[in-house]
Parts: structure tokens; sequence; C-alpha cells
């Protein structure tokens, strides 16, 4: 799936702002999910496909999808699609 050719965006971890940190902490250990933190994933998510990296059938309709994306559960069938093409942003 990858070209090579640009390195893949930021990783949620290595973050500075300090506030994807704990929006993802909060989803991967299960907590409710605010209307903000799903936006704030919404960006992130976004960030992390922009890059040329990705590559396949299915990258457009994902970055498509994360506009779609409104609560925990559509973040977490995006993420399962994502993997399915082998992206794991978390």
């Amino acid at each position: 799936m990858s070209s090579g050719r640009q390195a893949i965006p930021g990783y949620w971890m290595n973050e500075t702002s300090g506030e994807l940190r704990p929006v993802i902490e909060n989803y991967l250990t299960g907590g409710h999910m605010t209307a903000r933190e799903v936006a704030i994933m919404r960006v992130y998510l976004r960030l992390w496909m922009s890059s040329d990296h990705w590559r396949g059938p299915m990258i457009d309709p994902l970055r498509t999808q994360i506009d779609h994306i409104v609560d925990r559960d559509d973040i977490e069938r995006w993420l399962d699609r994502a993997m399915n093409e082998g992206i794991d942003p978390l």
C-alpha cells in the first residue's frame, strides 16, 4: 500500500499540542467521547490520511469517510476498514 515517497504524517504519541493524546487515550480505554473529542480525532485521521504514502483502491473512500465520523462507533468502523488496508494510525 505504500509508495515510500513521503513520510507518514505525525503519529499521535509524538504530537505536542497536548490535545490529541488525551483523546486517543480516551478512545483506546473505552471512555465516552464528546463531540469535540470526535472532531479532534477526525482532524488527526485527516492528517494521517493526507500523506501520498497511502495507495490502493480504498484510500480515497477512507479519506472521504472521515468526514462522516460523528461518534465512537464511527471511529471504530473506520479504523477497522483502515486496518484492512494496512493502515494503523493508532
